[in-house]
């Protein structure tokens, strides 16, 4: 996915990290707002309509699921990262 800017490829990660807007904001030091300006962003770009769309394409196309060592739960047993 070359068209999307690090910024957005790191939103991608973070909204399929299950991370509201506000969380991602304030991981990535970003206002609410802007948060919402990236996804306009990435769904036109990447031709999806909502929120999970965009989770189930990163899954599939975006991202690989590595295990990560020492999880303690299961939401932290993966680590999401662009392929």
């Amino acid at each position: 996915m070359n068209w999307l800017t690090s910024r957005e490829r790191e939103v991608v990660l973070a909204v399929a990290q299950g991370l509201s807007n506000k969380e991602i904001g304030r991981r990535l030091d970003l206002s609410e707002g802007t948060v919402k300006v990236h996804l306009h962003n990435i769904y036109s770009k990447l031709g999806v309509k909502n929120r999970t769309a965009l989770v189930v394409l990163a899954y599939t196309e975006l991202v690989s699921v590595r295990p990560r060592p020492h999880a303690n739960s299961k939401f932290e047993k993966a680590e999401l990262q662009f392929a």
